[in-house]
């Protein structure tokens, strides 16, 4: 067994599966929001942030139902066949260190941005000491995301409080369709958690009820949670409204909100780097039997090498990922979830399923139009 130890409470594993969503996304949602308006941004957030905690319980069905500890690889592996399980493996691992790369990015700038100095640099210090954590166990994970991620909580809420007096009404009511499908990659890159979700179901240890509650939960806490961040900044910035969000709010408010709000963003990319790291590698040695040591390094190593071979525009990057890749990715989970209930491995009824086919049917509908745009707008 890959968790030799007591199974998570259901706070932890709400945590857990918290940590893995926020990241590098949610620093990029207001500049999105600020594009098309705050009313038409919330949409997008309320409708995308359902659709992904539908794709989440069905993805986790397919965790209980299929057993042990596979990850997604491993998972289209088992109902897709060996070609599904390498296409699977192609584009999760290839999302994932375009993610990883992302984090550095915007670590760097925002370190760079509390401290001074380079952000290159600034982004090599980062790395160093976050990929410590993928060489540990997930005990070590588990407290860490934990404590990182009630801190993520406090410190929305102060920086909430603190901005509310100098939030500007009008800025609220702004509308630019111009940019119309602008936000979709963005908010889709910061709902993305589907490699948490196996990592939970093993946490859990078959206590299926409990891991349902918990991707609930989460996914309704960090729907709130980028409401509220969204009101705050872009309600303070208005179409002056930064790539990166705190480092705009900072500006306009002055030192406390700039510490403030930068912690709130080094800590996100803190947790989530963290989260996909971990995700990452046990995928590599659950699903392909690489060696753990092996695997660490791997996932360590490709996004810095990517990094340092010029990867620098945050925007750019999140929205190719959220767009495409991670577009493609939950298709095929969407596929994968379909085989599964055909093999009677999903713990739902016949009659439960298909009230599920509108779910499935709009998650088709939504990634498929959201994949074919950020292409075309890639290539043009």
């Amino acid at each position: 067994m890959v968790f030799k130890r007591s199974r998570f409470s259901l706070l932890q594993g709400v945590a857990l599966i918290v940590s893995g969503t926020l990241g590098a996304g949610v620093l990029g949602i207001p500049y999105a929001v600020a594009q098309v308006g705050v009313p038409l941004g919330i949409a997008y957030i309320v409708g995308l942030g359902l659709l992904i905690m539908g794709l989440n319980i069905l993805l986790g069905y397919v965790s209980a139902g299929a057993g042990g500890t596979l990850q997604l690889a491993g998972l289209a592996r088992r109902y897709l066949g060996e070609k599904g399980g390498y296409l699977m493996a192609g584009i999760t691992y290839v999302m994932l260190s375009g993610v990883i790369t992302v984090y550095i990015i915007g670590e760097g700038e925002i370190l760079s941005a509390l401290f001074g100095g380079p952000r290159f640099w600034w982004s090599l210090v980062f790395w160093a000491v976050a990929a410590l954590f993928i060489f540990t166990g997930i005990r070590t994970v588990k407290t860490v995301e934990f404590v990182l991620s009630s801190l993520i909580l406090a410190v929305v809420m102060a920086l909430a409080a603190w901005s509310a007096p100098h939030v500007e009404w009008p800025n609220w009511g702004h509308f630019g369709l111009s940019h119309l499908l602008l936000p979709y990659g963005i908010i889709l890159f910061a709902f993305h958690s589907t490699t948490s979700i196996p990592e939970a179901h093993s946490a859990f240890q078959g206590d299926t009820p409990a891991f349902s509650r918990a991707i609930q939960i989460a996914s309704l806490t960090v729907i709130l949670l980028y409401i509220l961040f969204v009101l705050t900044v872009v309600g303070v910035t208005g179409a002056e409204t930064a790539e990166i969000a705190t480092i705009g709010l900072g500006r306009a408010l002055g030192q406390p909100v700039h510490i403030l709000g930068n912690l709130f963003a080094a800590l996100s990319l803190a947790t989530a780097f963290i989260m996909v790291a971990v995700s990452f590698r046990d995928s590599l040695r659950w699903d392909f039997r690489v060696p753990r040591l092996a695997a660490s390094v791997l996932v360590a190593g490709v996004p810095v090498i990517i990094f340092a071979l010029g990867a620098r525009h945050f925007i750019a990057v999140l929205d190719v990922i959220g767009g495409v890749m991670v577009s493609l990715e939950m298709l095929i989970i969407l596929l994968i979830v379909w085989r599964a209930h055909e093999a009677g491995d999903l713990p739902v009824s016949r009659p439960s399923f298909s009230r599920l086919i509108w779910l499935i049917a709009a998650l088709v509908l939504a990634l498929t139009l959201g994949a074919v745009y950020s292409i075309v707008v890639l290539f043009t």
